[in-house]
This record gives C-alpha cells, sequence and structure tokens, in this order.
C-alpha cells in the first residue's frame, strides 16, 4: 500500500480537499481518500509533496502520426493552410524518423501526467509503440476522401487498418469519419452503413473547425473548393446544407459522438446535436485552434447549456506540445470567468466519459486506478496554476 499528500487532492468528482491523502495499491487502484480538514496530520508511510495532486489527463483528441510535424510552419493562416503544410511535407522524413517521433510524443504525454487519449490513426505506424507503454488508447480509424471516384477503395483500406488495430485493442477502436467536408456522397454512404451496423458505438469528427466548412457546404464555393480545384481532386458538388445536417444524415443517434474543435459553431447548433445524440462532447484542442485559426470556441456558451466538455492537444503539427496542463491554462486565462476545478473536470473525467473510460479512470475514487499527478508551483489564493506550474506523475 503507499500513501500520497499534498496541500490539496483534487478527485474530480468531488470539492477538492485541503491536506487530502490517497491511499492505493502498488498497482496504483485507489483504496481510500482521507480528509484531514485544514489541519494536517502525519500518517505513517506517507509521501507529501507541495502542490496539488489530481488524476491523471485524458487527452480527448491528438494524432500522434503526425508527431515527426513538430514545428511545422504554416505558408497561410486557417484550415486550408494547415491541410497545405501538410501535405507538402508528409513524406519529407523516412519511416525510422516518423517512429521515434511517435515515441517521443507518447513519451512525452506519459511524462506530463497523461493517462489516456484518444488518438486519430489512418495508419498501423503507432500500434508498436501502444502495445509498450503505460497509457491507454483510444482508437479512432479516420475515414477521409472527397474523390467519389477512390471512395470503395479508400473506405477498403481504412476498413483493413481498423481490423488491425481490434486484434489489439479490441475494445477501444472505432471507425470514424473525419469530417463533414472532406468525405465524399460515396464514402459518406458506406461510413453511414458501417456504423449503423457496429457494436461498439462510439464515434469522433471534426466539427466547425472553420468558415471555410460552412461555406463549402452551404454554397459549394470558398477556399477548400479552390484547394480540391487547384489540386485536380474531383468532388461531388454540395449545396443548402449544415455541418449538423452532414452529421445527423450519416452518424446513428445512439452513438457517443465526440465533436473536435467547434472553433466557429455555434451554441445552438451544438444544442441541437446535443438532444440528437445519446451522449455528445465537444472536445477544444485550444492551442491549435489559436494557431491555426487564432480563434477559440465559445466555451462559456456550450458550458451555460450543460454540454460534456473535454480538451485535446491535437497534433504536435499544431501543438507545440503534449502537455495537457499547458492546454487547460490557455484556457483559463481566455476565459476568466472559468475556475481550475471546472477545467480540470474537462482534461479528465469529462474525456473518460466520452470514451466510456470513466469506470477506470478520469476521478479519484476507490476502486479506479486513474494516475496520480502532482501540479507544482500552485497559486494558492487564486485556486489554479501558474505559467511556472510543472506536472510531476507520480502514478
Amino acid at each position: 500500500m503507499k500513501r500520497f499528500a499534498a496541500n490539496y487532492v483534487f478527485p474530480v468528482n468531488s470539492k477538492p480537499i485541503k491536506n487530502g491523502i490517497i491511499e492505493t495499491t502498488d498497482d496504483g487502484e485507489v483504496i481510500r481518500i482521507i480528509d484531514l480538514g485544514n489541519e494536517f496530520a502525519e500518517i505513517h508511510s506517507t509521501q507529501f509533496f507541495n502542490g496539488v495532486i489530481v488524476p491523471g489527463f485524458v487527452n480527448a483528441h491528438s494524432h500522434l502520426e503526425l508527431s515527426y510535424l513538430k514545428g511545422l510552419e504554416l505558408e497561410k493562416q486557417g484550415i486550408v493552410g494547415f491541410i497545405d503544410a501538410v501535405t507538402k511535407h508528409r513524406f519529407d522524413f523516412t519511416e525510422k524518423e516518423i517512429l521515434d517521433s511517435i515515441e517521443a510524443a507518447i513519451q512525452q504525454a506519459l511524462n506530463t501526467g497523461t493517462i489516456a487519449i484518444a488518438d486519430i490513426c489512418n495508419t498501423t505506424n503507432t500500434l508498436t509503440v501502444k502495445q509498450n507503454t503505460k497509457l491507454i488508447f483510444y482508437n479512432f480509424i479516420e475515414n477521409f476522401g472527397i474523390s467519389p471516384i477512390k471512395a470503395s477503395v479508400l473506405f477498403n483500406d481504412y476498413l483493413a487498418v481498423k481490423n488491425v488495430f481490434s486484434n489489439a485493442f479490441p475494445n477501444n477502436v472505432s471507425l470514424t469519419p473525419h469530417s463533414p467536408y472532406s468525405i465524399s456522397k460515396k464514402l459518406w454512404m458506406l461510413i453511414a452503413d458501417y456504423l449503423r451496423n457496429n457494436s461498439n458505438r462510439t464515434a469522433s469528427i471534426h466539427y466547425g473547425e472553420s468558415h471555410a466548412e460552412y461555406e463549402f457546404l452551404r454554397y459549394g464555393t470558398g477556399p477548400l473548393r479552390e484547394r480540391y480545384q487547384n489540386a485536380g481532386i474531383p468532388f461531388d458538388e454540395f449545396r443548402n446544407l449544415s455541418p449538423s445536417d452532414v452529421v445527423i444524415e450519416h452518424i446513428p443517434d445512439d452513438y457517443s459522438l465526440l465533436l473536435i474543435h467547434c472553433t466557429f459553431a455555434t451554441a445552438q447548433e451544438i444544442s441541437l446535436l446535443n438532444k440528437h445524440y445519446r451522449q455528445l462532447t465537444v472536445v477544444t484542442c485550444p492551442e491549435s485552434n489559436l494557431r491555426i485559426e487564432n480563434k477559440l470556441p465559445n466555451l462559456l456558451e456550450f458550458a451555460k447549456i450543460g454540454i460534456n466538455l473535454a480538451i485535446g492537444t491535437d497534433s504536435l503539427a499544431s501543438a507545440t506540445s503534449l502537455n495537457m496542463l499547458s492546454q487547460i491554462n490557455i484556457i483559463l486565462d481566455h476565459f476568466q470567468l472559468l475556475n481550475f476545478d471546472e477545467v480540470l473536470k474537462w482534461g479528465t473525467l469529462n474525456g473518460a466519459k466520452a470514451l466510456n473510460l470513466s469506470h477506470t479512470i478520469g476521478s479519484i475514487e476507490p476502486g479506479k486506478k486513474p494516475g496520480l499527478v502532482l501540479i507544482s508551483a500552485f497559486d494558492f489564493e487564486r485556486m489554479r496554476p501558474t505559467v511556472h506550474s510543472k506536472v510531476k506523475r507520480l502514478i
């Protein structure tokens, strides 16, 4: 048995505990939390730390495959500029460089307190490394392709990737669409048919991440159309559609659905989708949102209407690190009305709920193995971390 104590323990599912002590088994299962109130009393074999102890973070959206693009320079801002940059440099690296970057990224996530990652996969590049780490992974095998000519071939290729992952992660893998704007009508038909008949009812989709998405679906114009035309890619004509129209038509309503980014989504459309789906989660990736579109989603409005909010890092192509505390600090800096308790829940328990992992991780409760993370250099007057705060994995 082990005991860990700090100035405060944040169980997440309940209020912070001053001078709290956490008892665990040797393999990290929480036995009990001891509340000593305002007075700290020394208990035998207790390790005391200056700072606060929180559960391991749940990164609800990442692209580990793109870790080799760390430090990617964008020639122009916006989603099209980001797509252009990724496309331009994706063949500049060797297989070893790609695999080494994935391993380094996963190690960084582990070192900075992450317990689980929802990872977008287009290939099997991450599989071997994932099987040899302590992190929990939920693998979304992502389908995209705007060319109707290639729809069947692409779908079968992604299905093959999904089948490989299913052997290693039978309960933590789903076939999923990339976005409302990047999929041909034929590919959408194949995806929708698969989702209707799939037993694992969890999906993830990039949603409302740019004005270009809305323009392309509504009018068939704008930067996305220009990009497809300039690249010589055949594509279907879309008219009079919104992202929510596309999502509701193709993804069954009994799914647990993660909407990624929602940078330009309104509270009204998110509320509509929230009523439609069994469980809806909006996943914000703040550093990535600011870098690509110089904008954050309206998180205060989303919180007011009771949306399950979670946090992701996105890829190292659009973020400087996979440190979840950095993402939390960005949110707190931009939304002064939010408190650390609430945003910490987004980065832990809410993400676990979205991925159907909350029975094991996400909060410090007896019977769970959530991982324990120390945040030092904590501002106890404001009850929030600072730019000088560091994270250290305790379990």
